[in-house]
């Protein structure tokens, strides 16, 4: 196991510095260690004081950790002091680490400084960093040049490369619609872009993305590589952040962890609910089409993260047959539908597809399901064109009106489009429980 050691603030929230930094580590099965530069009075809200640690604790703290462990890797987040700068300066130049990312953090989000000097800050750091992860404010402070774009991203980070580090990474978690980063090694612009879901501010969000990278490079992973597997790791944990607080949400890094646990799990629930399935009586209900069973894992953000069966579930010989085990991103159809559904409500994780019959939804009704029409004339023009597109936008509408994921969503078709019914559940067993139970009222 690697060796990272984070040398940043002490956040009581656990939101950011050296608290999220540990658990980032932990849960990538590395070991964490920790030297503290400051200790913080804050919480989701906002930083109510600033106290630092003295150098002459941080210079023993490292002299300890150095004298007994070999430090893979090490991560600098928040340094409050120009003493405790200059300090981390000169026991960095001692021990050099073959590993330094430098995340030069000057404010907080309710703006609070959180360095005292940022001139020392890159003079001292800098040049000895392996990579450095300044969002679109701190590059602006470090170059004193306006960014409004990528374009401008681009001059910044040329201009930062030569103050020394070895590559920067430019976040634009604060751009508009898409967070996008742009990364540059010298000779090489590289671009890492996520669509952003959450508009609320994510505490610390800086602090996880950086460990994560350090952590990944501690693992043997190059740089390029590292940042894209981090890049995934922080999207995740701000996709599926937590309201812990009264303000910010605290950024959730057990949601990558969580996806990786579940995939068994997911894959053995669809073939239960598969045997399930072929117990009863229920080949009437499949469509033209053939039936897909999905389901997702409990922090899925893309089709490739929800399974299902490959080739579809279809009828021969009068029995339910599946060509194919399920696996992930079996249909991007009916993944993205059950994505929709979890963007409301993230419990509902599974999805079928039922051949559609008016008798189907009055008994749906009679069951006490909730069940919603949609139209497919209310579809955009454009969205048409789109493979998988047109699903989500009706779902999205759906819920919408409603406030809350139904038990049952129905189409009456369109030209090249065979009616459909859609039952949606937390786990394939409700879904093809509710399946019976609509096949018993037969």
């Amino acid at each position: 196991m690697a060796n990272i050691l984070t040398i940043a603030g002490f956040d009581p929230s656990g939101g950011a510095g050296v608290v999220a930094d540990l658990k980032v580590i932990t849960l990538l099965g590395e070991v964490g260690l920790a030297v503290p530069t400051a200790l913080t009075v804050q919480d989701t809200q906002r930083v109510y004081n600033v106290s630092p640690v003295s150098s002459e604790i941080i210079s023993k703290e490292l002299d300890a950790l150095w004298s007994d462990f070999q430090i893979d890797a090490v991560k600098i987040g928040m340094v409050y002091s120009s003493e405790a700068i200059s300090l981390i300066s000169q026991k960095m130049k001692q021990y050099r680490p073959n590993t330094l990312i430098c995340d030069p953090i000057i404010r907080a989000k309710d703006g609070s400084l959180l360095t005292k000097d940022i001139e020392l800050l890159k003079k001292g750091l800098f040049p000895l960093s392996t990579l450095i992860t300044p969002n679109i404010d701190e590059a602006m402070v470090f170059t004193g040049e306006e960014i409004k774009n990528i374009d401008g991203m681009k001059k910044a980070a040329q201009k930062l490369y030569k103050s020394g580090p070895d590559a920067i990474l430019i976040t634009g978690g604060n751009l508009p619609d898409k967070a996008i980063d742009v990364f540059y090694d010298g000779h090489k612009f590289y671009t890492f872009e996520a669509i952003k879901k959450e508009k609320r501010p994510v505490h610390g969000t800086g602090c996880v993305f950086s460990a994560a990278i350090a952590t990944f490079l501690a693992k043997g992973n190059g740089l390029v590589e590292s940042i894209e597997k981090a890049k995934k790791f922080i999207k995740m944990a701000i996709d599926f952040s937590l309201r812990c607080g009264k303000g910010n949400l605290i950024s959730n890094p057990y949601a990558y962890i969580a996806n990786e646990i579940e995939r068994y799990l997911v894959i053995n629930e669809l073939k239960e609910a598969l045997s399930l399935l072929k117990s009863e009586r229920i080949e009437k209900f499949i469509p033209e089409v053939s039936t897909q069973l999905v389901y997702a894992l409990p922090c899925a953000s893309n089709y490739q993260e929800v399974a299902g069966f490959p080739g579809r579930l279809t009828v021969i010989d009068g029995g339910i047959v599946a060509f194919s085990p399920p696996d992930f991103g079996a249909s991007r159809h009916m993944a993205n539908v059950v994505l929709k559904a979890m963007e409301f409500d993230p419990s509902y994780r599974s999805v079928i597809n039922i051949k559609y019959k008016k008798d189907t939804v009055q008994k749906a009704k009679k069951l006490g399901y909730y069940v919603i029409e949609v139209e497919r004339e209310e579809e955009l023009p454009e969205l048409k064109k789109i493979e998988g597109h047109s699903l989500p936008f009706l779902i999205e509408k759906a819920v919408s009106r409603a406030h809350l994921v139904p038990d049952m969503v129905y189409d009456l078709g369109d030209i090249g489009k065979e009616p459909m019914i859609r039952i949606l559940g937390k786990t394939p067993k409700e879904v093809v429980r509710k399946l019976i139970n609509l096949s018993k009222e037969e």
